[in-house]
């Protein structure tokens, strides 16, 4: 039998949501469970449309990036092969500590002054986790025809940087928009995705002129 989950949410949980989110906000979201429903259209456009303008303009910057590196993108086609997946890895890998260290601090497991902790732990797993895919890729451009062994090398080295990278703002925008009064939930994944796509391919394009001495 399925069963609801109708309790009471305990004082301390309350509390640490207020702390998190705000008085004002817990307030009247737990007075009003509906809160949703009774907004309108105009007021989700409003409350979202800011961020995703800031988003709108990361992809743009992405896309002048790629336009600078235009030469390089011709004259060596196999490297556009892996711009979806350097831009895609950066964005799940940042997303996943995002949403991580949010909830984190919504439990009161961290606070804004913890940010070294952030810091550490979240580019030690993002360099773990792109030496382990990036090593993968590298292992498969010597079966795959379609890639040199040097863009592999290219690919295996950029990819621990952009994950890196990307845990790094994944992990520090959410105790930095708290920190500042901003709910960490609406502003934080925009702002960190705006800046990994743009400085994601940066990076890829920087290690593969040393790495194959463009």
């Amino acid at each position: 039998m399925v069963t609801l989950d109708v309790s009471v949410p305990s004082p301390r949980s309350l509390e640490k949501a207020k702390l998190f989110f705000g008085e004002d906000a817990v307030s009247s979201s737990h007075e009003s469970k509906d809160n949703y429903c009774n907004d309108t259209v105009g007021d989700l456009v409003r409350a979202r449309w800011g961020w995703l303008a800031l988003f709108f303009v990361g992809l743009m910057l992405a896309a002048v990036v790629v336009e600078a590196f235009e030469e390089m993108l011709r004259s060596h086609v196999e490297l556009s092969y892996f711009v979806p997946l350097l831009i895609g890895h950066g964005g799940n890998t940042g997303s996943q500590s995002n949403a991580t260290v949010i909830r984190a601090l919504a439990l009161g497991h961290l606070r804004t002054s913890d940010w070294m902790v952030v810091v550490y732990k979240e580019c030690a797993a993002g360099t773990a986790m792109g030496v382990m895919l990036g090593s993968v890729i590298f292992l498969f451009s010597y079966v795959w025809s379609g890639i040199s062994t040097e863009v592999g090398l290219t690919v295996a080295i950029a990819l621990p940087i952009v994950s890196c990278w990307a845990n790094l703002l994944g992990g520090v925008v959410p105790l930095l928009s708290s920190h500042l009064g901003y709910n960490p939930a609406v502003t934080s994944a925009p702002l960190m995705t705006t800046v990994v796509d743009s400085t994601g391919l940066i990076i890829y394009f920087i290690v593969a002129k040393f790495v194959m001495g463009i």
